[in-house]
């Protein structure tokens, strides 16, 4: 995230700064934007890694293999 606003102007900030809008406003656009990019990533990651763990453990928390 760090990068994302500091090295390269993302495209969504600079389209409103260009059209004339606020630019402490594109900022923090750009900046709930980044956050919804991460916390959607951290979901996803989160859900698909519990969903694996239910299919290859059982409720003793031991291995299945897969059949």
């Amino acid at each position: 995230m760090l990068v994302v606003g500091i090295v390269s102007l993302p495209g969504m900030m600079t389209g409103q700064i260009l059209a004339g809008a606020d630019p402490t406003q594109a900022v923090r656009y750009q900046i709930v934007t980044m956050f919804l990019i991460c916390v959607s990533s951290t979901l996803g990651c989160t859900i698909s890694a519990l969903l694996i763990y239910r299919r290859f453990f059982n409720k003793k928390d031991q291995f299945i293999l897969p059949q």
